[in-house]
């Protein structure tokens, strides 16, 4: 895992094999609102990312505990990977760019969430 630094704010790791980021939730907050940081930080292949959704039991980067998978809040097709031990969350490669990518259909899921409920 390399640290990659983005602004003043922005700090991650990036696995050098696959791509993915390693960050903190807060860390991953910071990326959702920062212009062009995807096209920075996410340079992985989406493909080989989409890949490795199928691995289980993947060791938390941060503490080594087992992380769970999660759907992401506001775009539920994307799954995260989270730390229940040290609130870390992994991205595979093209991950934040996808979360970063708001389009119709997004939207129309969350409001179609909201009529469900």
């Amino acid at each position: 895992m390399k640290p990659i630094e983005y602004g003043t704010d922005i700090r991650v790791r990036r696995c050098s094999g696959c791509g993915g980021i390693y960050c903190d939730r807060q860390v991953l907050e910071l990326m959702r609102a920062e212009w062009q940081v995807d096209a920075v930080l996410d340079t992985g292949s989406a493909v080989q990312g989409a890949r490795n959704n199928e691995i289980r039991d993947i060791a938390c980067p941060g503490c080594a505990a087992t992380m769970r998978r999660i759907a992401d809040e506001e775009q539920s097709h994307v799954t995260l990977d989270v730390c229940p031990a040290c609130d870390g969350v992994f991205l595979d490669a093209g991950e934040l760019s996808d979360l970063k990518s708001v389009t119709l259909m997004d939207h129309l899921r969350r409001l179609l969430a909201i009529f469900e409920k």
